[in-house]
Parts: structure tokens; C-alpha cells; sequence
């Protein structure tokens, strides 16, 4: 029998760490809506990338914006990485796994100038952006947020929907 528990103990160590992150490749913007659980009566795009300092520091405050809410609300990240020719999926992967960012994020490989136009921002991020089940943006903030004050605003937001 301690044999038996030795061996199951040692085979889950062994055993490869389950991914966390989950990452979709996406050419088209128009196509990120897709991503939104058809429940999601809010959904959330956060457009941010690794090596925006920033965008790094919200992070800790998107993971408790998710906590946050239930399937009312979904969060999904849009990372702008494929932007910088020695970046690949598999480190944006890793980023994320190493923070433990479960939520959906996007590895957008389309043209950046097509994003920023999708979602009508200069380029600067990271940029937070609401809208309803139809595509109706709701609210915007541009710049890391503050987790306490994102979360009240998206509640606001459910309340008038």
C-alpha cells in the first residue's frame, strides 16, 4: 500500500504542470468577440503585451476584476507581443502561466494599426475597454486601472443593463 501511494506521489510530480493560460491566435479584431462566452452580459478586452511595464503591473488588479464577478462578466486579454520579431506564442504562454492568468487572452498576430483602429486607441497600453453582448462600447480607461474602482464601474454597468 506505501509503495502504491509512493508511486501515484511520485507520477504527479512527474507528471507535466496542467496550462493555465489560454491562449488563441487571432488575425482578425473583429474576430476577438468570438472569444466572449455568449453568457457574458459584459465582456471586457484589456489590449496589453509583456514587455509594457504597465500592462505587467495591472495584472495582479485583472485577476481579481475576474474573481470579482461570475458569468455575468469576461474578461479577455488581447496581447499586442507578435508585434516584436523575437517574440513567440510560447513565451507569451509562459508569461502567463507564470502570473496564473487563466482567463482568456488573445495572440493577436494581425497588423497592429488594424487593432487600434478596431478599437479606436492611439496605440498606447494597456487600454481596458467594456461592451455589452452587442459590441455597444459602454466604458473605456486608458492606463493601468485600479482594480477597486474598475470593479465598482463594471457593477454600475450591469446594474443599468
Amino acid at each position: 500500500m506505501t509503495m502504491r501511494l509512493t508511486l501515484a506521489a511520485l507520477a504527479l510530480l512527474l507528471a507535466p504542470a496542467a496550462t493555465a493560460a489560454d491562449l488563441r491566435d487571432v488575425k482578425d479584431p473583429a474576430k476577438i468577440a468570438a472569444v466572449f462566452p455568449e453568457a457574458a452580459r459584459l465582456r471586457v478586452v484589456n489590449v496589453w503585451a509583456t514587455w509594457c511595464v504597465p500592462c505587467v503591473a495591472e495584472l495582479p488588479e485583472l485577476r481579481a476584476i475576474r474573481a470579482a464577478f461570475g458569468p455575468e462578466v469576461a474578461l479577455v486579454g488581447v496581447s499586442m507581443d507578435d508585434m516584436i520579431p523575437e517574440t513567440t506564442r510560447q513565451k507569451v504562454v509562459t508569461f502567463l502561466n507564470n502570473r496564473k492568468i487563466s482567463y482568456p487572452n488573445v495572440y493577436y498576430r494581425g497588423n497592429s494599426d488594424d487593432l487600434t483602429r478596431f478599437y479606436k486607441f492611439e496605440g498606447e497600453i494597456p487600454v481596458t475597454i467594456a461592451f455589452d453582448r452587442s459590441g455597444k462600447e459602454l466604458w473605456r480607461h486608458q492606463g493601468p486601472i485600479d482594480g477597486t474602482e474598475t470593479i465598482a464601474e463594471l457593477r454600475k454597468l450591469l446594474r443599468r443593463m
